[in-house]
């Protein structure tokens, strides 16, 4: 008799897996310095939370590259980054609402508001390209 499997859970240790490797691409310092580039006039807003807003800004960062770095595997078969990105749309702009609406908590006023949702569209676009280019990068050096 064999042993009864179930997939999910099979599924899911392959993704933490996954995930722990794409992990090891990614430098803190390198997200630190993305949040003060991209959201520096944003935390002078709220002083009173900046710690908080770069913990999130971190946490956002982290959650785009890992879905970036899933969809490397499609790049490694020759699909072009942007058709790969209209695969992970979904989760992409999900995660781009939950932290514009972040952002829009702490308060932004009327006049930044436009600039607001660009600079959150380009931070995390950026993060996702940086987690498939590692990820293609992993594949096409066999370390998949």
């Amino acid at each position: 008799m064999g042993v009864v499997m179930d997939f999910k859970e099979k599924l899911r240790h392959k993704q933490l897996d996954s995930e722990r490797r794409a992990l090891q691409d990614l430098s803190f310092s390198k997200i630190e310095q993305a949040v003060q580039d991209y959201f520096d006039r944003y935390l002078v807003l709220v002083p009173a939370a900046a710690k908080t807003g770069k913990e999130m800004c971190a946490e956002y960062a982290l959650e785009s590259f890992l879905l970036g770095s899933s969809m490397g595997r499609f790049g490694f078969y020759g699909e072009e980054k942007i058709e790969a990105f209209k695969r992970s749309k979904i989760e992409f702009y999900a995660l781009y609402d939950d932290f514009y609406d972040f952002w829009l908590f702490w308060g932004a006023d009327q006049q930044s508001l436009d600039d607001l949702q660009d600079t959150c569209r380009k931070y995390l676009f950026n993060w996702w390209s940086e987690g498939f280019d590692a990820s293609l990068k992993r594949w096409r050096l066999k370390l998949h």
